[in-house]
């Protein structure tokens, strides 16, 4: 459907981004952001901003989005290019769900927010620190695993429950042949 507002990138979430994370993007856009009117930002952007939260954070208007908006099919994915980089490599907006864990503990969710050969911007709800080295398990097909040293971290509040953690990490080891065919099976060619 064309003329109807894609809520997941409106919040900047993946399809499949779990009610803790849309809650945390909803908050990050209104307070963080400062796109509130009451912060500076714009009614009209607020408006869309409540729009897109009161439809993804309920599980039945959600579920009815999802059929609309795909056409009955599973929601795509959302990602886009953010423009021009000054950065050491091209960095695109990209959402999408994988795990991740801290040595010698378990998987746990977590979401790419941006991604570069180099590295990533993520969030999850495990807390995890700079300098410290993750695992992510980015994909099964083709297999994409890697190692990563975080690089910065920051903490985003939540109104009710954990806060959010979201960091920069730079890859550390990763097959660069699997990586590669990741990134174009996600339409991520721009950074090749």
């Amino acid at each position: 459907m064309a003329d109807l507002r894609d809520y997941y990138l409106i919040l900047q979430v993946a399809p499949q981004a779990d009610l803790a994370i849309i809650k945390a993007a909803y908050y990050t856009q209104l307070k963080i952001m400062k796109k509130h009117p009451d912060l500076g930002g714009s009614h009209e952007e607020a408006l869309l901003l409540n729009e897109a939260y009161e439809v993804l954070s309920d599980a039945v208007k959600r579920r009815e989005y999802d059929k609309k908006y795909s056409g009955g099919k599973s929601p795509q994915k959302t990602y886009h290019h953010s423009g021009k980089e000054q950065r050491k490599a091209v960095r695109l907006s990209f959402y999408e769900v994988f795990k991740l864990r801290k040595s010698y503990a378990g998987w746990v969710k977590a979401q790419f927010r941006d991604i570069s050969l180099l590295g990533a911007c993520l969030r999850s709800q495990e807390k995890f620190r700079t300098g410290e080295t993750l695992e992510l398990d980015v994909s099964q097909s083709p297999m994409v695993r890697a190692t990563a040293k975080v690089r910065w971290v920051r903490v985003l509040p939540q109104r009710f429950g954990a806060p959010l953690y979201e960091g920069g990490v730079e890859f550390q080891k990763i097959n660069a042949v699997s990586f590669r065919e990741y990134l174009k099976i996600k339409g991520l060619e721009n950074l090749l």
